[in-house]
């Protein structure tokens, strides 16, 4: 990439560190990371919108850089690259943190393709899609083979749960805001403030990110953050529900999974989940029962009876 790098940007990078479809290198007492684009450029044209909105707020965000023809995307074997300028890339954000920027954060409404809010079919579309690549090449992955019906079945609770809301209720209304493609924990600028992060969907999704990644390292603290976010948003029926089923669909393992069929990652390191099962149902166990003493939630028939 150094080749491309210096040719797009007329930089010229000594020490490169890169990786299968991104690259990190310092420059001018400045990180840079270079990486290719998974966006339409419809998306990333909303994104420079949303960028160019929060620097006129003075609120944090990384930057794309333009290259020497004057754009933003580089072309690099027929793939569209981006080069973003990364400053203080391990301050953390706190769940507080995260509510206070959003309090204080309106964005204008104009944005579409940004939009993540239609849980319930994303979800569906995405288990037929892994079920089908299941069989086609479960045994070469035995771990997946072993695992998989498990979390479906976490997926499709969530999936049920999302359509009992949207059937009953009048979601389409909710305030839809800035979140993020995933949260981890801790919540690294690194991660948060990177707009190729960026979507645009309910606050629960991020804060439900943010309290299952918790919970693979911590038992108590999750729960704490829960309540602290209840007590400051003091949520709706709806919000607490959608917050639920959030919390119940089994994201990080279905990450893993495409990393894993797409050979960024080693099977193996599925165990690390897996091998916390129970650990993750006592936390939404728990995470209901504390819900449930804000707002009248649906029981899961198997968690509650578990839980009793």
């Amino acid at each position: 990439m150094k080749e491309n790098i210096l040719y797009a940007y007329h930089i010229n990078v000594e020490n490169i560190k890169e990786y299968k479809e991104y690259s990190v290198f310092a420059w001018n007492e400045k990180t840079y990371y270079f990486t290719k684009l998974k966006r339409t450029k419809e998306e990333f044209k909303e994104l420079l919108e949303v960028i160019e909105e929060l620097e006129k707020k003075q609120i944090p965000v990384f930057s794309f850089i333009m290259n020497v023809n004057g754009s933003y995307l580089t072309l690099v074997n027929n793939e569209n690259y981006v080069l973003v300028e990364v400053t203080n890339p391990l301050h953390e954000y706190s769940l507080v943190d995260m509510l206070e920027r959003n309090s204080s954060l309106v964005l204008n409404a104009k944005t579409t393709a940004l939009y993540r809010n239609s849980w319930g079919n994303l979800w569906s579309e995405k288990i037929d899609y892994l079920e089908y690549q299941v069989s086609e090449m479960g045994k070469k992955y035995p771990i997946i083979l072993n695992s998989f019906s498990y979390f479906v079945g976490l997926a499709e609770n969530a999936i049920c749960y999302v359509n009992n809301i949207t059937a009953n209720f009048d979601v389409k209304n909710m305030p839809i805001i800035l979140c993020h493609k995933r949260i981890s924990f801790p919540n690294y600028r690194l991660n948060y403030d990177n707009p190729l992060n960026y979507i645009f969907d309910l606050e629960v999704r991020d804060v439900a990110g943010y309290l299952k990644n918790m919970a693979f390292t911590d038992e108590d603290l999750p729960l704490i953050e829960l309540k602290a976010y209840l007590d400051l948003r003091k949520p709706d029926l709806v919000t607490c529900s959608m917050l639920f089923a959030r919390l119940l669909y089994p994201s990080y393992y279905f990450d893993l999974h495409e990393k894993i069929i797409n050979e960024d990652e080693e099977e193996e390191k599925l165990l690390l989940i897996i091998d916390q099962v129970e650990k993750q149902e006592k936390f939404l166990k728990k995470a209901w029962f504390l819900i449930r003493n804000y707002a009248p939630i649906e029981p899961i028939d198997w968690l509650i009876k578990e839980a009793s």
